[in-house]
């Protein structure tokens, strides 16, 4: 399955929303920020919250993902390319989250998610491919984490490319 995630900035927020192939809402994203950490709230349309992301920095920088019963930890690293190491989760990340283009793989090497740049009716924003179902939350959780923390870098993959 094709799902869009768009990042909406305005004057005083910063918000996400994934978007299905018939231009339908099917996650909203919330921000908020305080002194020491954001917090991410991922609601359905019906406002229930599905997946709950923490970025902290304290001693490195990281993010606590919440949803579907579990909790999961990913710390950025930096070695040919820049990636996740994930916590909790067998899968794994392949590809380059500076560039806007990577890939969750679970541990029999089988696709979970795809994600890339495009341009499209939604703007400009993500193309993620959803290949596993039961991980859909997770993976669109993994993607908002590799732009939150783009930004925090002041790097705009989604724009980089492009100038």
């Amino acid at each position: 399955m094709k799902l869009f995630l768009k990042r909406n900035d305005t004057d005083d927020s910063v918000s996400f929303t994934v978007y299905d192939e018939s231009a339908n809402p099917r996650y909203n994203i919330s921000i908020s920020t305080d002194a020491i950490r954001q917090k991410m709230l991922m609601e359905d349309p019906a406002g229930t919250v599905v997946s709950e992301i923490t970025h902290s920095e304290i001693v490195l920088s990281y993010f606590t993902i919440r949803c579907g019963g579990r909790m999961y930890a990913l710390t950025p690293h930096i070695k040919e390319y820049f990636y996740f190491t994930i916590f909790g989760s067998s899968l794994r990340f392949a590809g380059n989250i500076e560039t806007g283009r990577f890939s969750l793989y679970d541990v029999d090497k089988s696709p979970v998610m795809t994600q890339k740049k495009c341009w499209g009716k939604f703007g400009s924003g993500y193309e993620l491919k959803i290949y596993k179902s039961a991980q859909e939350l997770f993976a669109i959780s993994c993607a908002i984490c590799a732009d939150v923390y783009m930004s925090v870098l002041n790097e705009d993959p989604v724009f980089s490319d492009l100038c």
